[in-house]
């Protein structure tokens, strides 16, 4: 694995520095969020997209800012020695203008060609092109054969005609910024098809990751190995609707554990299938778990999953175990049945219950996600949560802040009633701002509720001896102390906080909500 980042490179893909030395969580399916809980997010997508430059003859690199702790000045640096031809990252709304000036950085030091892509640029590439002025091109859903199109056509004439641009499926740019004299009007493609073969796309370059610095609590060491996009099940909140739109597709089972075992003998010792919904397909799961058996079962996995997965073959969960699997991951949202109807989950809370009760006695560990402050919640509504979370046998919970990300239909919703109160796009980050008003239930209330559903939950006896032992391990005593800063720094304070202090500061926001570009 190459961390020096010293060597002149054709492309460099870019996981930006920290605005404010919180971790941040960048991945292409996702809006984005700090991350008080310091997981170190593997950046799998990037080493995709690093597979495909290499497969036209370019030199890629991937600089992880997050993972290797790397600095603006340090970040410049590297630009400096790398003078990479074309950079590109993920943007997110939690760290907008920090990843807009990344790129920029890249076209001031190296007269790099410039790109950006995410769900945050998919749901307005004309608005994002127009604001960011160092951005040359945006990337609208999947990025891979974009990306590949898009190298072809610089590599075989720089820069090309407006007129070969237009043939790209699935870009946005400015013409006058690629040929001078050209108009300033954005121009979008037509979107590009979503890939029906995710087998075809080639082995992501791992070896270009920092792979012994994906950690996360009570996790350890891990990574990412894709299992599949996007999902069928209609959940408002979900961000992979803006980048997928509900298209899914997968790999076979077969592959996904190839790769798994290929990253593992590079060390790793967690592998987590990264998917929207892993479990969506039993003959997917089915395959993977017999080809790890086969292998012996040599590495430790992890999985998310829905809920009515498991209630309709409980039997998978058993031979999940056999193949290596030690916890799964389930999206409960809410312990209240009509809020789980209003999110479109398509489940009850009766049915969460059931399947955290299979996966814990088949011997695998249950975590759960909840999320407070839904259409429907109340105060008693976000306490009847926490209740139901604590009558789970869950190893784990995680309890995040609605955040009604652009381009979803909680955000529509929102919006459409004026609960939404925003006023920069920074301000879209589930584990740190509360931007949803109901009448009866405000903002700070839904952080406060927040704080206290993960105070309830951890400092209670059945969770202190797993604390303490966690804290056994060297790294995991240093991250659990800057997890408790953390958590407190970007929950309790203004840092990361739309939330007025006072009436005339409410008022002076209400005006800016009312100019606001960014709703």
């Amino acid at each position: 694995m190459n961390q020096k980042h010293d060597q002149t490179v054709d492309v460099l893909f870019v996981n930006p520095p920290s605005p404010d030395r919180f971790v941040y969580i960048r991945d292409i399916n996702r809006h984005g969020r700090s991350s008080w809980e310091r997981m170190i997010w593997p950046q799998t997508n990037l080493a995709y997209l690093a597979a495909v430059a290499g497969e036209l003859g370019l030199s890629a690199d991937i600089v992880d800012c997050i993972a290797e702790s790397i600095s603006w000045p340090d970040y410049e640096n590297i630009l400096r020695r790398t003078k990479p031809r074309y950079c590109f990252s993920n943007i997110i709304s939690a760290t907008y203008s920090n990843d807009v000036r990344a790129l920029q950085q890249a076209k001031d030091i190296s007269a790099a060609v410039t790109v950006g892509m995410g769900p945050h640029i998919t749901d307005s590439p004309e608005r994002t092109l127009e604001e960011a002025q160092g951005l040359d091109f945006v990337i609208c859903h999947e990025a891979e054969a974009t990306l590949a199109e898009l190298l072809r056509v610089y590599e075989q004439e720089s820069p090309p005609t407006i007129d070969r641009l237009n043939c790209v499926a699935g870009i946005g740019f400015v013409p006058g910024r690629i040929v001078p004299g050209e108009p300033m009007t954005p121009i979008v493609t037509e979107q590009r098809p979503f890939i029906s073969d995710m087998d075809s796309l080639p082995r992501p370059r791992h070896d270009l990751l920092p792979l012994n610095k994906y950690w996360a609590p009570f996790l350890g060491n891990y990574t990412f190995v894709e299992a599949s996009r996007g999902c069928t099940y209609r959940c408002i909140f979900c961000r992979q609707a803006v980048m997928w739109q509900w298209q899914y597709r997968k790999r076979s089972g077969k592959a996904i554990a190839e790769e798994a075992l290929y990253v593992h003998s590079l060390g790793v010792k967690n592998i987590l299938f990264h998917a929207d919904t892993f479990t969506l397909d039993s003959a997917l799961v089915e395959e993977l778990c017999a080809t790890l058996i086969a292998a012996g079962s040599p590495l430790r996995w992890a999985c998310n999953t829905h809920v009515l997965n498991i209630i309709k073959k409980p039997e998978l969960v058993p031979m999940m175990k056999q193949a290596g699997c030690w916890m799964i991951a389930v999206g409960i949202e809410s312990g209240d049945d009509q809020v789980l109807r209003n999110i479109k989950k398509g489940i009850t809370a009766a049915q969460a219950r059931t399947a955290v009760q299979i996966i814990d006695r088949a011997g695998i560990e249950a975590w759960g996600y909840f999320v407070l402050g839904f259409p429907g919640d109340t105060k008693e509504t976000l306490a009847k949560t926490t209740d139901f979370a604590l009558s789970l046998p869950l190893k784990m919970a995680k309890f995040d802040i609605a955040a009604p990300y652009p381009g979803t239909e909680f955000h529509r919703y929102v919006k459409e009633h004026d609960y939404l109160k925003i006023s920069k796009y920074e301000d879209y980050d589930q584990d740190a701002s509360a931007v949803v008003e109901y009448d009866g239930l405000s903002r700070a209330e839904i952080k406060r509720a927040v704080q206290r559903s993960t105070r309830r939950f951890y400092f209670r006896p059945r969770m202190i001896p797993r604390i303490l032992k966690e804290m056994l391990k060297p790294m995991s005593f240093i991250s659990i102390l800057f997890i408790a800063r953390d958590f407190f720094l970007l929950l309790s304070s203004k840092l990361h906080s739309s939330e007025p202090e006072n009436e005339d500061t409410a008022a002076a926001q209400r005006r800016t909500n009312e100019k606001s570009s960014c709703c």
